[in-house]
This record gives structure tokens, C-alpha cells and sequence, in this order.
């Protein structure tokens, strides 16, 4: 039997913090621009009177992939802004799955992953699988496969303006096209010239202006967080926002914010499918991503069985959900129909990977995310200027 505690205190994490799918609304408010219902009515209200956002208020929309709060709490001694902030920096929450693809595809249309079936890094797609942040082979459009409208697009249809800086080979990904449609793309490569674009709308007029920053969640993946390497970039991130904050003009107002953590992991506690009767009798096939696994049985396999043999061999090592628990999880019915007949949640540090099937450079990350640790599911939320 599934022990279903850690899935619990997840959920209720969720309900008890502001949430990622809050700031965006809030910012679009201002601008009397309605938006889907929140996780939390109470957490979306103490946001709002948190941030205090003026009517019309142009703000800066900053997104920090991968700094997760409890990873900004536990490097302050290399992050002296942050640190001189630190009363300042709220905890909030993230989506299940906490992943890229899934999280900012809810901060950009304030709904989660189980209506805009952006459900994990990968995806079985018919035959196939295809990943969500490219959609390469993808047998749909981003735009068909991401049905719901964006926030962008609504406050666009409203007359309000919006623009989304990132680097110049993000302009049309696949995730843009999700997530993001509805901003005018703006090309910045370095954090500073991102910066100098972001001052540069914001100077315009521009009311809502997004600016990410995708480093410090590829040298936690590449390096593991806590390393040297992540730790450098978590210096480039924190004298970027002290900039910000010191050149922000008169009126506006800068929101700081992630779209999930990630924790170490290693091969010790790497499990792949591959190497492991147990999980792979019966398996079509897995996607999803090592910390949350959407697991197909084969045809006329017992799928019931299959779930109960992952569960009983990995233990406590992870929480199996079934195909009638999806939704409820992901927020969704749309989502839940594409993650096969159950997910495994994996528990500590622990990864399922499939050496058969999944490109090296995944079955060997040292930093992960996806599931439903407090490390990964907590995010910082902090207001400048």
C-alpha cells in the first residue's frame, strides 16, 4: 500500500504559502486585468498586501530558475544583497511537477499543469516522446498542445503591453510559445544586458516586463547545487539584483521569484530502469522526468500490479500515485491524462532514470528537481524598489 504522507504535506505546503501562480495576477490587477482563481484565496490576498503594487504600476517580473528558497537561505554568506533582504524573502510555493516546463507554463497562465498539460521535462506523445521545453517532434504545436490562454495574451486583448527578456535563442522555443505567447521577445544574452533591456522597457513605459535567468539552474544541474560552480552563479544573480535595485526608475517595482528547487543527487541513489527487473517487467515505457516518473504499462499488462510492484520495490524511497490520483495532484484532468498509468514521486535524493531510453546528459544529472521535497517546492518571493 502506497503510503500517501509525504503527497499530503505537499499539497497542504501548497495551500499554506503564496503560490507561483499568484504573482503574475497580482502584477496584471494593477492593470485591471482578471485572472484564474488562486490555489489559496487568503495566500493570494496576504501576497497582494505584501507586494503592495500600486494601481498601474509598472513592475519587473524577475525569474531566477531554479533558486530555490531554501537554497538561497542556505547560501546567504555568498549572496550579500539577498542577505541584507533576507526578512525581506517570503516563501512560496511552486507546482507539482516542480519543473521548468510545468511551472512557468503556470506562472505565465496562472493555472496548473493538469489544465495546460505541461506535465514534466518529457512527455509520451503517441509514439514518441517529446520534451516540453522544445517540442521537437512534437505532434502538436505548442500553441494546440498548451491550450489556455496565457495572462500575457488576456492583458494583451486589454490594451496592456508586456515584453519578455531572455536570450535571443528563446524567442520562439517551444516553451515561449506555451508559456509566454502573448509578450513582445526582447534578445539580451548576459545578465547585464538583460538587465539593460529590462531598464530599457521599463523607461519606455512598458508595463509588465519579464526578465529570466536560466544559469543558475544549468550549473545546478551540470555541477549540483551547493557546488562551487552553482555558488558562482548565485554571486552573478544577487549582484544582478542589487543592480536592479539601484537602477529600477521612479514608480516601478521589481518582483523577484523562481519556479523551483532541486537537490543533489548521485549514483548512489540512481535506480535505472535498465539494470532493474523489478521496475522494468511490464514497462512500456517512462517519462517524465528522475524525480517524477509517469510510468506506461505495456498493453495487456496489469497495470494495478505493475504500480504495486514499483511501490513495494522502491519503498520509502518514493510515493506511487495511480491513474485516479492524477488529477487531483496535477491540478487537472487534461494533464493527468498524459502521464500513463501512475507517477512516481521519488523521495529524498533518489532519481529513477532508463539508460535504454533517455539521453545520457539526463541520466546523469547531478542537480535535480520535479517532486514534491520541500527543497524543491519552496521558491522565494521578494519585492524590490
Amino acid at each position: 500500500m502506497t503510503d500517501t504522507t509525504l503527497l499530503g504535506e505537499a499539497l497542504s505546503f501548497q495551500r499554506s504559502r503564496p503560490h507561483l501562480m499568484d504573482v503574475l495576477p497580482i502584477a496584471l490587477k494593477s492593470w485591471g486585468i482578471d485572472a484564474p482563481a488562486p490555489v489559496s484565496k487568503s495566500q493570494r490576498s496576504a501576497l497582494e498586501n505584501h507586494l503592495s503594487l500600486d494601481d498601474q504600476q509598472q513592475v519587473l517580473l524577475i525569474l531566477i530558475d531554479g533558486m530555490g528558497y531554501d537554497l538561497v537561505k542556505n547560501h546567504l554568506a555568498y549572496a550579500r544583497f539577498l542577505r541584507s533582504r533576507r526578512n525581506d524573502i517570503l516563501e512560496g510555493a511552486t507546482v507539482i511537477p516542480s519543473t521548468t516546463a510545468a511551472a512557468i507554463t503556470a506562472f505565465g497562465t496562472g493555472r496548473p499543469p493538469g489544465q495546460t498539460r505541461m506535465v514534466g521535462w518529457s512527455v509520451k506523445d503517441r509514439d514518441r516522446i517529446t520534451t516540453l521545453l522544445s517540442f521537437e517532434g512534437a505532434t502538436q504545436s505548442p500553441e494546440d498542445w498548451q491550450p489556455c490562454p496565457t495572462l500575457f495574451e488576456v492583458a494583451r486583448e486589454a490594451g496592456v503591453d508586456s515584453a519578455a527578456v531572455s536570450t535571443a535563442k528563446f524567442a520562439n522555443s517551444g516553451l515561449t510559445r506555451a508559456a509566454l505567447r502573448g509578450t513582445r521577445h526582447v534578445g539580451a544574452e548576459t545578465l547585464d544586458e538583460r538587465i539593460d533591456a529590462a531598464m530599457h522597457e521599463l523607461r519606455a513605459g512598458t508595463p509588465i516586463v519579464y526578465l529570466y535567468w536560466s544559469e543558475l539552474d544549468h550549473a545546478g544541474h551540470g555541477f549540483a547545487p551547493n557546488s562551487n560552480e552553482w555558488i558562482h552563479e548565485l554571486e552573478i544573480v544577487d549582484a544582478g539584483l542589487e543592480r536592479i535595485a539601484n537602477e529600477l526608475p521612479r514608480g516601478a517595482a521589481a518582483v523577484v521569484t523562481a519556479d523551483h528547487g532541486m537537490v543533489a543527487t548521485s549514483l548512489a541513489t540512481r535506480i535505472d530502469v535498465a539494470h532493474t527487473p523489478a521496475l522494468r517487467q511490464g514497462v512500456e515505457t517512462i517519462a517524465g522526468e528522475g524525480r517524477n516518473v509517469h510510468i506506461h504499462a505495456a498493453r495487456g499488462v496489469d497495470a494495478d500490479a505493475l504500480l504495486d510492484r514499483w511501490q513495494a520495490f522502491l519503498g520509502e524511497r518514493a510515493t506511487v500515485i495511480r491513474r485516479e490520483q492524477i488529477a487531483d495532484v496535477l491540478g487537472g484532468q487534461e494533464g493527468a491524462q498524459l502521464t500513463g498509468d501512475g507517477i512516481a514521486l521519488m523521495h529524498g535524493n533518489w532519481v529513477v532514470v532508463d539508460s535504454r531510453t533517455q539521453p545520457e546528459g539526463m541520466v546523469n544529472l547531478p542537480g535535480v528537481h520535479g517532486s514534491i521535497s520541500r527543497a524543491e517546492l519552496a521558491i522565494p518571493i521578494l519585492r524590490l524598489g
